[in-house]
């Protein structure tokens, strides 16, 4: 090996960008204290052997390949319970933080909506949950309110006007409890923000596959409308460079119904939006709450760093909320 040094910049896992004299790699280690570890692993041998068969028979790659270790499995738990596993590097492709152009909110959208065609070949049994109660927020409400109880006092002081503005939105939890119960259970991605679409030579590849387990159409959705239509990251620290974008809106809908609408439920259909308003409203909350924790679950670079990742989410879900009219009619024209 000739060096191995920190790769990406995600939230939870550890990865590196390995060079050795075969090639260059990605090595990661998969977070035991947020998955579960067991589930996670038999989770990937189940999704490559169905996705081998599934990318022969339609011609296409859908994410990058994973190296199998000599056990023959395409994890190794270490003694502390970490899983590692190895996947290829493709060679100049890129991910994208924000969407710069409309082009690139099409083409992940519509690289997402295909994925999730492959997600429905999945045997929906032998997939479990990686994470419990992932996008339950309900539960990420209630998380929120106890730490208004037990977090540090000069926390909560800081925050104060987050904390109010986060309890203005409460409406969306009562929202959401009406919908969940219409709504068909399947095997998503359950992370659908931009950077987990890579940009390659002639194809589009999802990444970030831990979270692939039973889950809703809504949550995978509004993820992307979370991530795609703001121009700045969701740790901006100037409001004022943090707005909603219509016009990618409408496109990322187009791209992501597309290739999926012929398999989705009138219900799927009509609770676009209201994942949307669900999953933003959830990652403030998580955002949030973990700021007033004292940092224990996000990586962050400053203190205050989770709370300018709430404000974000804060004004992203105000537009929303304000326009949701004209943004189910946008959803109608493309389903």
């Amino acid at each position: 090996m000739k060096s191995c040094k920190p790769f990406g910049n995600g939230h939870i896992n550890d990865t590196y960008l390995v060079d050795t004299d075969r090639g260059s790699y990605v090595l990661q280690r998969v977070n035991k204290n947020v998955f579960r570890i067991k589930e996670l692993v038999d989770n990937y041998e189940v999704m490559f052997n169905v996705l081998n068969d599934f990318q022969k028979r339609t011609g296409k790659k859908v994410t990058p390949a994973l190296f199998r270790a000599t056990s023959g499995k395409f994890h190794i738990v270490d003694d502390e319970g970490f899983a590692w596993r190895l996947a290829e590097l493709v060679p100049r492709s890129v991910s994208h933080e924000t969407a710069k152009d409309t082009g690139i909110s099409y083409r992940a959208a519509k690289a997402m909506g295909e994925f999730q065609l492959f997600l429905n070949t999945l045997p929906s049994e032998k997939i479990k949950k990686t994470i419990v109660k992932f996008h339950d927020l309900p539960r990420r409400y209630h998380d929120f309110k106890m730490v208004l109880n037990t977090g540090e006092a000069g926390l909560r002081q800081k925050a104060k006007a987050e904390i109010d503005k986060a309890g203005e939105f409460s409406f969306i939890v009562e929202k959401f409890n009406e919908t969940v119960g219409k709504l068909p259970e399947r095997i998503t991605h359950n992370d659908t923000k931009i950077n987990n679409i890579l940009f390659a030579e002639n194809q589009m590849l999802v990444i970030d596959l831990d979270t692939v387990m039973p889950g809703l159409i809504m949550h995978d959705y509004g993820d992307m409308v979370r991530t795609f239509t703001s121009a700045a990251a969701e740790d901006e620290k100037d409001l004022d460079k943090i707005n909603f974008r219509p016009e990618h809106f409408e496109v990322l809908t187009k791209g992501y119904l597309e290739p999926l609408k012929e398999q989705l439920t009138p219900e799927e259909k009509n609770t676009l939006l209201t994942g949307a308003e669900s999953i933003i409203y959830e990652q403030a909350l998580r955002f949030l709450t973990d700021y007033l924790n004292g940092n224990i679950y996000y990586k962050t670079a400053y203190p205050e760093h989770n709370l300018v990742r709430t404000r974000s989410q804060i004004k992203l879900l105000e537009y929303i909320v304000k326009y949701e009219t004209e943004l189910n009619r946008i959803i109608s024209q493309n389903i």
